[in-house]
C-alpha cells in the first residue's frame, strides 16, 4: 500500500522535528547548567537526547552506539501535545516508579519529561522553559 504526503506536509514534519530537537537541546543545557551550578560534584556523563515512546526508544543512541531515529508526524504532534501539559499536582511520583512511561525525554541520564501511561504528567522541565521563554503561535515552544 503506498500513499503520497504533499511537499508542504513534508516540510511542517520537518519543522516540527527540527523545533522539537531543539527545545530539547536547549532545555538539556539548561537543567545541565543549573544541576553544575547547584551542586558542583555533579558531572553528568554527556550522552545525546533520547526520546522514549510507550517504552520503545524512538531516537537517540542506543546501547550498541547505533543512532536511532523513528520520530514521525504522528509521534512529533503527540510529543509536542504532551510537552504543553504542567505536571500534574498533588501527584506521587513513587506511584509510578519501575512503570514504563507513555513518553519520557531524557538527556545524559536527566529525565527533562514523562508522561505516564495514564496522562498524569510526572516530570515536565520544559515546561519551566515555556513560561520564561517567548512561544510561537505554532507550538509554544521556544524560538531559537
Amino acid at each position: 500500500m503506498s500513499f503520497s504526503v504533499h511537499a508542504a506536509e513534508v516540510q511542517a514534519m520537518q519543522e516540527d522535528e527540527a523545533q522539537l530537537l531543539s527545545a530539547i537541546a536547549q532545555t538539556s543545557r539548561s537543567v545541565v547548567s543549573s544541576l553544575r551550578q547547584s551542586n558542583s560534584s555533579i558531572q553528568p556523563k554527556p550522552a545525546s537526547p533520547q526520546i522514549h515512546f510507550q517504552g520503545r526508544l524512538i531516537y537517540g543512541a542506543m546501547a550498541n552506539g547505533q543512532f536511532r531515529n523513528e520520530l514521525s508526524a504522528e509521534r512529533l504532534r503527540s510529543i509536542l501535545d504532551a510537552l504543553q501539559t504542567p505536571v500534574t499536582e498533588g501527584i506521587d511520583p513513587s506511584r509510578y516508579k519501575g512503570k514504563t512511561a507513555a513518553i519520557q525525554i531524557r538527556d545524559a541520564g536527566i529525565i527533562l519529561f514523562r508522561q505516564e501511561r495514564d496522562g498524569t504528567v510526572t516530570v515536565n522541565q520544559f515546561q519551566q522553559q515555556q513560561q520564561a521563554a517567548p512561544k510561537s503561535k505554532t507550538t509554544g515552544l521556544e524560538m531559537s
